[in-house]
């Protein structure tokens, strides 16, 4: 089997695992959605996540996909999102309706995953990330895509920081047996040393990688090329940019 289909199947089995591991408490979601005046039909539930916050104890981060109209079927639709912060049964202390509206189609969307890595961005200020994949549907053009929004409490609410920013995309050309050519931009956030009284800068490594495969004496052979590269983002105007 070619080797990137293998390395396809590899991390999609390693994300699913990861996903289950967020999967919501029902009676945790039943509360919340109580809270919230939201009827279950109104919500994609198979999409909505939690995680335990490591540095609150007994708070939960959550996220709520609500649908904005009407969807056309089980892979079209729009939805907006809640975060929110709970605690162990549902009490919403945070809440934050996400103006951002996410579509899936031809190109649908995964569950989210929520990310708390040590993003202190500034003096007593660790937000966290709410990642959002969407997956192409054609295995002759593979496309995967992901992309991060950052977000910190603040008051009831929750302050939104970034937003999807294209943290990775895979996707490629092939035959469907080995001839073709695939890219991956995978981007690492480093927050940088704090200054004071303001927020501080992200620096984004990318590391991209070409590969092409090709017929050589029956077998499938592939060269890969790669490079680094680093981009800044600065606090502006309340976000990054």
């Amino acid at each position: 089997m070619n080797r990137y289909v293998l390395l396809l199947i590899l991390v999609g089995s390693l994300l699913s695992g990861f996903l289950s591991a967020q999967e919501m408490d029902r009676s945790r979601l039943s509360s919340i959605l109580k809270s919230l005046e939201l009827d279950a039909a109104r919500i994609k539930e198979e999409l909505c996540v939690e995680k335990k916050m490591p540095n609150k104890e007994n708070r939960y981060i959550v996220v709520i996909p609500v649908l904005v109209g009407k969807a056309e079927d089980e892979y079209n639709f729009t939805v907006q999102n809640y975060i929110l912060i709970t605690d162990e049964k549902g009490v919403i202390e945070n809440k934050y309706l996400d103006p951002t509206e996410l579509i899936s189609d031809a190109v649908a969307l995964r569950p989210f995953t929520i990310d708390t890595g040590l993003y202190t961005i500034s003096t007593n200020v660790r937000a966290f990330g709410v990642k959002t994949t969407f997956v192409g549907s054609s295995r002759i053009f593979p496309y995967e895509s992901e992309r991060i929004s950052m977000y910190y409490p603040e008051g009831k609410s929750l302050k939104k920081v970034l937003d999807q920013f294209e943290m990775g995309i895979n996707s490629g050309e092939w035959d469907g047996k080995c001839k073709g050519k695939f890219k991956d931009n995978h981007s690492y956030i480093i927050v940088n040393p704090p200054k004071m009284n303001t927020f501080s800068d992200l620096t984004i490594k990318t590391v991209s990688v070409t590969t092409v495969n090709k017929e050589v004496k029956e077998d499938c052979e592939n060269k890969e090329t790669s490079s680094t590269s680093f981009k800044t983002l600065k606090f502006t105007n309340g976000k990054y940019l």
